[in-house]
């Protein structure tokens, strides 16, 4: 069996949804999913010279032969591409045997994988591109972006934004995503406030402190204890501030707090988790084997997240094999449409020390169609043995939301 074609389409969602599509010369094509990013696409087409004539029957072969011909640019935008065209070898494979890629890779040790909703700031999220800027999409209804640079300390708001979300606008958040079946919900930590403060210094003021809490305390008196509550800070604050927002959230039993600190150097990761008792989770921005392993040796972190889209699927195998040996647990780190997610949820399957699967994709009104029916059920996703990855791409409705100036496979 040879790959034959390599080809490409992109949804605009919530983000860009880089998809990538493999034909092979016995009639099965399989489709993955690449994390988005300036250039992802066109680098997908430049890999055509090395997949197009490749076997697919070693996707560690062929993973590795594309990471030795873009070692000079790694990591990064290569890297995601790279973890598209491994998904869709593995969907080609599967189909191609009958057999689930779960079963590909080892086995499952759960048929039921739980998700958690990423709920925002309360609200619905804009759509971002691959440079995080704000943007209108037809799918929006002609709504309005927020307009100007998007600010460094909110990550994905107008600095100029002044519709502050409030306790209340938490808690309805919270309480349609609990009444849809998720028992793990997660709330951005890092929102605008009233409080005027320095854009690039990383400080938190008493304040904004206060001001975070009693919109998360507000979640956590709505949902009760049946149901974890996981925040975001998407690597904005200093150890030493992430250390007084960890100490203020501690009342509220937090599942993990995720990204306090910049992702790299790794070792101050160490020196927070030492200083709180709320187990830190980071790893989405990582690629390397070798960088998640300091993780959990110098960052000593509690929860380790690695995206799917980013690192491929044996890697990510491999990184929940490490952090097994170091009773750590695995919380996949997912912005992906149901090709990419579907995806994550195979290797959530494949491993023991799974904890949850992020689901991102709540805002976006055509994701479950964009699969061809629902793919969460009361807050799961349950696997079948259908071959590849078990769900096939509506290419009509994916044609719908394409990114205008892209190719669409053909």
């Amino acid at each position: 069996m040879r790959i034959t074609r390599l080809s490409t389409a992109v949804v605009e969602a919530n983000y860009d949804w880089v998809l990538v599509r493999v034909d092979a010369d016995n009639g099965q094509h399989g489709i993955g999913e690449a994390y988005m990013g300036p250039g992802v696409p066109a680098i997908l087409r430049d890999f055509a010279t090395i997949v197009v004539g490749a076997d697919p029957e070693g996707p560690q072969v062929l993973v590795r032969r594309l990471r030795a011909a873009s070692i000079h640019a790694a990591p990064g935008a290569v890297d995601h591409a790279i973890a598209g065209i491994e998904t869709a070898v593995w969907d080609l494979l599967g189909k191609t045997y009958g057999q689930p890629v779960w079963k590909l890779l080892g086995g499952r040790f759960r048929q039921n994988v739980r998700i958690y909703a990423d709920c925002h700031a309360g609200d619905a999220l804009d759509s971002l591109s691959s440079l995080l800027q704000p943007r209108s999409v037809a799918w929006m209804g002609g709504e309005t972006q927020r307009k100007g640079e998007i600010s460094l300390k909110h990550h994905g708001w107008n600095p100029e934004e002044r519709d502050f979300p409030g306790p209340a606008d938490y808690k309805r958040r919270a309480r349609q995503m609990a009444d849809r079946g998720f028992t793990a919900l997660k709330f951005d930590a890092d929102i605008p406030t009233p409080f005027a403060t320095d854009e690039y210094n990383r400080a938190l003021s008493r304040h904004e402190i206060e001001y975070v809490y009693a919109r998360l305390a507000a979640v956590r008196e709505e949902i009760g204890p049946a149901v974890d509550l996981a925040v975001d800070c998407h690597w904005n604050y200093t150890v030493a501030d992430a250390a007084r927002l960890a100490k203020a959230l501690e009342s509220l039993d937090l599942l993990w707090l995720e990204d306090p600190i910049p992702p790299r150097p790794i070792e101050p990761l160490g020196h927070l988790q030492a200083a709180v008792s709320v187990p830190i989770s980071t790893g989405e921005n990582l690629y390397a084997v070798e960088d998640f392993w300091d993780l959990l040796t110098i960052g000593r972190v509690r929860v380790i997240a690695p995206d799917v889209q980013k690192t491929g699927l044996l890697r990510a195998m491999l990184v929940a094999q490490m952090a097994d040996l170091r009773f750590v647990n695995v919380a996949i780190h997912n912005i992906a449409s149901p090709i990419g997610f579907i995806a994550a949820a195979h290797a959530a399957a494949a491993i023991p020390n799974f904890l949850a699967l992020e689901w991102h994709g709540a805002s976006v009104p055509f994701f479950d169609e964009l699969a061809g029916g629902p793919v969460i059920e009361n807050g799961h996703v349950r696997l079948t043995d259908k071959p590849g990855l078990g769900i096939e791409l509506n290419t009509e409705c994916a044609w719908r939301y394409r990114k205008a100036g892209e190719p669409f496979f053909d």
